[in-house]
Order: structure tokens, then C-alpha cells, then sequence
């Protein structure tokens, strides 16, 4: 029994410590993206010795991977959850979609700067584009079941490819407005847009919902 407990808190430990580790990469990557943040970086902003570091991670190159698989799973689990909390209705599911998108947990500052680093990166290294690839062919392939129901109910002949396409392409134009101009940027805002582009492509199922 005391070995478990032991074993546990070893377990517990490890965790956080890769949690806070992976926390100061996100942040220092997207501060000083990704050539300029240095393993020291990721030690003192997360409060742990070099040496912590270097056991949980062996090189610079396996931390990166670590920390854009975590900011990928994490946005999977919520896309997931928000689907799951609203049901079969295709109109609920692509609204849900939209709040995921712009929730302070997926939405914030140094997740999106991240997220656009290693875009930029992908070109150059396969281990990020597979992530990368991972994610956002898991949304176009949700987003294109959703809206070939929307589409069937509102007997309509508009594109399947360009309405999800335009979809994803608005989030992240304006994910990228966050970045550029965070001053002015509301979420609120943001997801008005978003739905007001849902709208005008479905407005008899949308007549009495936004």
C-alpha cells in the first residue's frame, strides 16, 4: 500500500511538472517563437531546474513536439465535449463549434501564436505537419458531416466544400486578428461573424436560433 502511494505521487509529480514545463514552452514560444526559445527559457518560466527539464524532455526538438501534441489534444477534447453537450441537431453542433473556437481556453493569445509558429514550420518538418494534418482534418471531416445536414434540410445547392472551407478559413483569419491586433479584437465579435456567415448560408434554419 505505502509502494502505491509511493508510485502515485511519483506519477503526480511527473505531471506537473510536464504541465508546467509544456505551460512555459506555450508561453515563451509565443513570445519569441520557436528558434529563439531555449531550453533555460522553458526551465525558468515554469520554475524548475535545467536538469527537470532535460529528463522529462531529452532535446529542444522532442519538447516542441510535446507541447504542440498537448495545445492538439487539448483543442480535439473541446471540440469533441462541445459536440457531445449539444446533441444531434446540426444547427446546435456548428454553433458549439464556433463557441469552442473562440473560448478563452482555445482562443487565447499565446495558443494562437503557438499554433501559427508551427504553421509556419511545417513546410520543414514532418513531425509538426502530421500533428498539424491530425487536427485539421479531423475539423473539415465533423464540419462537412454537420453542415451535408444542413445543407439537406435547407434543400439547398450551395457548395459543401466552400461552406466548410469557409468556415474554417474565417476562424482563422480572425484567430489571426487576435494576434495582430489584440487591442481591438472581442470574441464576441469574432463569433458574430462566424454566425452571421452561417446565416447567410442557411437562413431558414437559422431564421429563429441567432
Amino acid at each position: 500500500m505505502a509502494e502505491m502511494k509511493r508510485l502515485n505521487l511519483r506519477v503526480a509529480n511527473k505531471q506537473s511538472s510536464n504541465l508546467k514545463l509544456i505551460s512555459s514552452a506555450i508561453k515563451s514560444i509565443s513570445e519569441k517563437g520557436i528558434k529563439e526559445t531555449t531550453m533555460s527559457d522553458v526551465s525558468q518560466g515554469a520554475g524548475l531546474s535545467q536538469g527537470i527539464v532535460n529528463f522529462h524532455f531529452k532535446s529542444k526538438e522532442l519538447l516542441l513536439i510535446e507541447t504542440l501534441k498537448f495545445i492538439s489534444n487539448e483543442y480535439l477534447q473541446s471540440f469533441q465535449n462541445c459536440l457531445k453537450k449539444s446533441g444531434l441537431d446540426p444547427c446546435k453542433q456548428i454553433i458549439a463549434i464556433i463557441n469552442n473556437d473562440f473560448s478563452k481556453k482555445i482562443c487565447s493569445r499565446d495558443k494562437i501564436a503557438l499554433w501559427f509558429t508551427f504553421f509556419s514550420e511545417v513546410k520543414f518538418k514532418p513531425a509538426y505537419h502530421q500533428i498539424c494534418k491530425q487536427r485539421d482534418l479531423y475539423y473539415q471531416k465533423m464540419t462537412e458531416n454537420i453542415f451535408r445536414e444542413l445543407i439537406k434540410l435547407e434543400k439547398s445547392k450551395i457548395s459543401l466544400t466552400n461552406v466548410s472551407n469557409g468556415l474554417q478559413a474565417l476562424v482563422m483569419g480572425l484567430w489571426l486578428d487576435q494576434l495582430v491586433d489584440p487591442d481591438t479584437f472581442k470574441r464576441k465579435k469574432a463569433k458574430e461573424i462566424c454566425f452571421n456567415f452561417i446565416k447567410s448560408n442557411f437562413p431558414k434554419q437559422f431564421k429563429n436560433i441567432l
